[in-house]
């Protein structure tokens, strides 16, 4: 396949793990930089360090959201910047909930300080709002469809996402959530709690996000055009203008990311590559590709595994050899 156009992926909440992108943080000067850049931004209104959350904290639990909402951006942001060095462009760029903080940078919608400010702003909002250990969100793996689609809704919970056939995330409330899963076992249906303390994409947290919006209509720092092709997970398709709430939606709105894949698709055969912390945006790609006649492939650097300089010098020969390394 030549002249292999790509499509860059960043993802949200439930990818994030203690130790992400250390390999890189260790042995890349570009990836180091731009997190100490967004460290310093951290400190400024946490008074928190993101390294040492990030590589030094003894604590497995990584469910704080003050410091996991801006450390997912930051680490997605110096992803980004270390492709960037190595003249890895993307032709277009697909956000998902959270990860579309990133993808607004990569868009050049907000710069990288705007988008880690407005995440801890965000963060703070929630938290303030006390919805924060009320609820959660549990991923559902059910490939043969056994179960009725609508069945969470006797349960009071939300679909917040659709990732791939059989494979969907739903959000609510933590009684409402055990007694899903209660029913889930009982049906042999396998699930994931994921580890998020909050409702997100659903109406639970719409009163949580008023003071965000709020913040979002004076920040003035948004570029209502993005410089790049910009696909929306929220709207699942290529966004031309930016409304002032919409960092605030792309974190309350339900999300159907088959369909943004299956838009991309309709222009062509992409690599995805996956900017994100543990390879769920490629996974989810790699599963909407499945039973479709296309040539994309999909891509990820950054894994709980620590390939990830590996991983880097095994794409840029992937795109040396399809002509599409510089762009």
């Amino acid at each position: 396949m030549k002249d292999i156009k790509k499509v860059f992926v960043s993802v949200g909440q439930g990818s994030q793990y203690r130790g992400m992108g250390y390999e890189l943080y260790k042995h890349n000067n570009i990836f180091k930089s731009s997190i100490e850049e967004s460290e310093t931004i951290i400190q400024k209104h946490l008074k928190r360090s993101l390294i040492e959350e990030l590589y030094a904290a003894n604590d497995t639990k990584f469910d704080d959201l003050l410091i996991t909402h801006p450390a997912i951006v930051a680490v997605e942001i110096a992803m980004y910047e270390v492709l960037k060095s190595l003249g890895i462009l993307p032709d277009y760029i697909l956000g998902n909930s959270l990860g579309e903080f990133a993808a607004g940078v990569v868009a050049e919608i907000w710069n990288a300080k705007s988008a880690i400010e407005a995440s801890i702003i965000q963060a703070k909002c929630i938290e303030k709002s006390g919805i924060i250990g009320k609820g959660g969100m549990i991923a559902v793996i059910d490939q043969e469809q056994l179960l009725d689609k609508n069945s969470f809704l006797a349960y009071n919970l939300y679909l917040a996402s659709n990732n791939f056939d059989g494979h969907y995330t739903i959000s609510g409330l933590n009684d409402d959530l055990e007694n899903f899963q209660n029913f889930l076992k009982k049906q042999n249906i396998s699930f994931i709690r994921l580890p998020v303390k909050v409702p997100f994409h659903s109406p639970l947290i719409d009163k949580s996000l008023l003071d965000f919006k709020k913040y979002l209509s004076v920040f003035g720092s948004i570029k209502q055009q993005p410089n790049q092709k910009f696909i929306s997970g929220l709207k699942c398709t290529e966004v031309v203008v930016i409304s002032d709430d919409y960092f605030a939606q792309v974190v309350s709105k339900h999300i159907n990311f088959s369909k943004s894949v299956d838009y991309i698709q309709g222009k062509g055969d992409f690599l995805y590559i996956d900017i994100g912390p543990s390879g769920t945006g490629s996974t989810f790609v790699n599963y909407n590709l499945k039973n479709t006649h296309n040539y994309s492939k999909t891509f990820s650097i950054m894994s709980p595994f620590k390939k990830e300089n590996e991983k880097l010098i095994e794409l840029q020969e992937i795109l040396k050899a399809n002509n599409s390394y510089v762009y």
